[in-house]
């Protein structure tokens, strides 16, 4: 049984195979889920949107499926929580400027290096970092501006804003009234609106529905607000209308009494 050259692999060489494996899956998954849209699996194409969980999709294909949920056959799996426009964002993505009009890099070598295995369509505006998967990358939902969660460590360092502390989740370290400036356009920004693309983190998932829920909370809060509003406002113009209406009535019959009483007046003189 030994003698006939091979060798058995021991358990630790095993549990580093096993592991590497699952590196290299997750490091393809990601990549493909930065190219392609969640919904339909095909390339991505501007304009490109996203939706509070930080998936990102072609625009026409939330359409699509918005229309007909069962246009996509596992649509009700991956964006149920989409319910209409309101729910996605589109995103503000800066062109990878290294590649040319036909989406290809730019290079006169005639054999490809290893690096063009993994062009990335678009790049952080800041720090130029290109979005291919391999960095995490986030969103404001506010303005919808894209970049990489470095680059807004980095500029909250600079400023002294405690917001730019985060762990790169898009958690951040101030709460929902903590307001800060996108590293992008320069828009303020609640904390909570920094949306992390395409997180793996269980955690970090679980704060995004948490946000979502809250989110959706407040709007109905304002809709039923803003709807309480207009009806108070209607009644309150048809009650002034109603009391106008009166007073030209009693207006009308003091006119017509008063003319009655100067006929009489006259046909006695």
């Amino acid at each position: 049984m030994g003698n006939d050259g091979g060798s058995i692999p021991r358990r630790s060489e095993l549990v580093r195979e096993k592991k590497k494996d699952e590196k290299a899956d997750r490091k393809n998954q990601l990549q493909a889920m930065t190219t392609n849209c969640s919904l339909s699996k095909r390339p991505l194409q501007q304009p490109i949107v996203s939706d509070t969980l930080g998936r990102l999709y072609n625009r026409e294909s939330v359409l699509e499926y918005l229309l007909d949920n069962r246009a996509f056959g596992d649509g009700s799996q991956i964006c149920a929580h989409i319910k209409g426009l309101k729910d996605i964002k589109t995103l503000q993505l800066k062109d990878n400027p290294s590649l040319n009009k036909h989406g290809s890099r730019g290079s006169t070598s005639l054999v490809a290096g290893p690096e063009e295995a993994e062009e990335a369509r678009f790049v952080c505006p800041v720090t130029m970092k290109e979005m291919n998967g391999n960095l995490p990358f986030e969103f404001a939902w506010s303005c919808g501006c894209v970049f990489s969660a470095m680059a807004r460590r980095e500029m909250g360092k600079a400023s002294g804003n405690g917001n730019g502390s985060g762990n790169g989740n898009g958690s951040g370290s101030g709460g929902l009234d903590a307001v800060a400036e996108c590293v992008v356009c320069g828009q303020p920004v609640l904390s909570d609106d920094i949306i992390p693309i395409n997180s793996q983190d269980a955690q970090v998932l679980d704060t995004l529905r948490s946000r979502m829920a809250e989110r959706r909370r407040r709007e109905d809060e304002e809709r039923k607000s803003k709807k309480a509003a207009k009806k108070t406002k209607t009644k309150s113009k048809g009650k002034r209308g109603r009391e106008e209406a009166e007073q030209e009535k009693e207006q009308g019959e003091e006119e017509d009494n008063g003319g009655c009483g100067r006929e009489r007046k006259h046909a006695k003189n």
